[in-house]
C-alpha cells in the first residue's frame, strides 16, 4: 500500500472529494464510477473502484455534505413529440443522470406535454410556480414568448434551462442547432442530385420546435445549387401532403424528395411504387424511419443526440444548484448523420 493510500485510510471516513483530489479528477467523475454510469472511460472507472476497494470506501459516505441536503426539486416540463422516439430518449437522459446523483437527494419531476397543447404546458408551469416548491426548471418552451414572460419575474431565484428548443439568449440552453441541421441535409442532397434535376420541397408548418427552423437552413443552403427547386409548397398535414406529393410526381420527373415535418408518417402511408428511385431525406429517427432506411426508401436521416440532451440538461441543472458557479449558455448538441451502412438496430 503505498503512502498516499495509508494516509487516506487514516481517516473515520473517505469522501468523493478526497479520492478525486488524489487521482486527479473531479468529485463528479468519482461519483459516476461508483454508480455505475456508462459516460465515463473504462479505464478511469478501474482507478476509481480499485481506490475506493483498498480504502474500504464506504458508496453512502460519497459526497454526504451534499447527500445530508435538503431535497431539491426539479421541473422537466418537456415535449410529448409526434416521434414517440424523441420523447422517450429526451426522459430516457433525464431518468440516467437522476440516477447518478439520487444520493444527493436531487429529485426530477418529469411532466410531458402533447407538442399540439401549449395552453396546458403554461398552465402546468404557473401551478409549479404557484406552489413554490421548485429549485430548478428544465423546460421545452411550446409557446416561448408567453413562457418567457411568466418566468422573467423568477430570473435569478430560480434555476432554468430550456431544452430542445431555446427560451432566450438570456437562459441556459441544452439543444442542437436546428437551422445548422436543415442545412447538413441540403448540403447532402446537393451531392447526391445532379444539376437541374427536381427536388419537391414539403412545408407542413411549424412544431414550435424544430420543424420551422429546419426548413429555414435547408433553403438557405440549397438555393445555392443548380437543383431545379419545385416549392416549398405548403401542406401542412398528412394527407394534404400524400395528395400533393401524389398529384406532383405524377406530372414530373421528380428525383427528390424533402419534407420538414409528419415525414416518417407520410412515408409509411404513401404508396411505395411512388417513391422507388428518388432520394428521400429526413430528419430524426424512429423504429419507421430505420425501417424505410433498410427498405432504401429513405436515402439518410439526420438526428440529434437525444438522449444526451436530457443527460447534459439534468447534469448542468444540478451542477446549476450545486455548485452555484455554472455559467452555461448554450450546449450545442450534436447532429449524426445515419446512412444504411452506419445504422444501429
Amino acid at each position: 500500500m503505498n503512502d498516499n493510500i495509508k494516509e487516506l485510510t487514516k481517516l473515520k471516513r473517505v469522501t468523493q472529494k478526497e479520492i478525486a483530489k488524489r487521482l486527479g479528477i473531479s468529485r463528479t467523475t468519482v461519483a459516476r464510477a461508483i454508480n455505475g454510469s456508462e459516460f465515463i472511460k473504462e479505464e478511469t472507472k478501474s482507478k476509481i473502484l480499485e481506490l475506493a476497494s483498498e480504502l474500504n470506501y464506504e458508496k453512502n459516505y460519497i459526497g454526504s455534505s451534499l447527500a445530508n441536503q435538503k431535497e431539491k426539486i426539479v421541473h422537466c416540463l418537456i415535449a410529448d413529440s409526434f416521434n414517440e422516439f424523441y420523447t422517450k430518449e429526451i426522459i430516457r437522459g433525464l431518468n440516467t443522470v437522476q440516477k447518478e446523483y439520487s444520493i444527493y437527494n436531487y429529485n426530477l419531476k418529469i411532466t410531458p406535454t402533447e407538442i399540439h397543447s401549449p395552453d396546458k404546458q403554461i398552465e402546468t408551469l404557473k401551478n409549479i410556480l404557484k406552489e413554490g416548491n421548485i429549485d430548478g426548471l428544465i423546460i421545452t418552451p411550446l409557446n416561448r414568448d408567453i413562457i418567457y414572460n411568466i418566468l422573467k419575474p423568477y430570473f435569478g431565484k430560480i434555476n432554468i434551462i430550456s431544452i430542445g428548443t431555446r427560451l432566450s439568449e438570456n437562459i441556459s440552453h441544452v439543444g442542437p442547432n436546428h437551422i445548422k441541421q436543415g442545412s447538413i441535409v441540403a448540403g447532402i442532397v446537393s451531392n447526391i442530385l445532379r444539376d437541374n434535376e427536381k427536388l419537391l420541397i414539403i412545408d407542413n408548418g411549424d412544431d414550435n420546435i424544430s420543424s420551422g427552423m429546419y426548413l429555414e437552413g435547408f433553403l438557405q443552403r440549397i438555393k445555392n445549387t443548380n437543383i431545379d427547386i419545385l416549392g416549398p409548397i405548403y401542406c401542412g398535414n398528412i394527407e394534404d401532403s400524400i395528395h400533393t406529393i401524389k398529384e406532383i410526381c405524377f406530372k414530373e420527373d421528380i428525383k427528390g424528395i424533402y419534407i420538414n415535418r409528419y415525414a416518417q408518417e407520410i412515408y409509411d402511408m404513401i404508396d411505395k411504387n411512388i417513391l422507388r428511385g428518388k432520394k428521400i431525406v429526413t430528419h430524426g429517427m424512429a423504429e419507421s424511419i430505420k425501417n424505410l432506411i433498410k427498405s432504401g426508401i429513405i436515402s439518410f436521416t439526420v438526428m440529434e443526440a437525444v438522449f444526451m440532451e436530457g443527460y447534459n440538461a439534468g447534469k448542468i441543472m444540478f451542477e446549476m444548484i450545486y455548485k452555484k458557479n455554472v455559467n452555461t449558455n448554450w450546449e450545442v448538441s450534436d447532429s449524426k448523420i445515419i446512412f444504411l451502412e452506419n445504422l444501429s438496430d
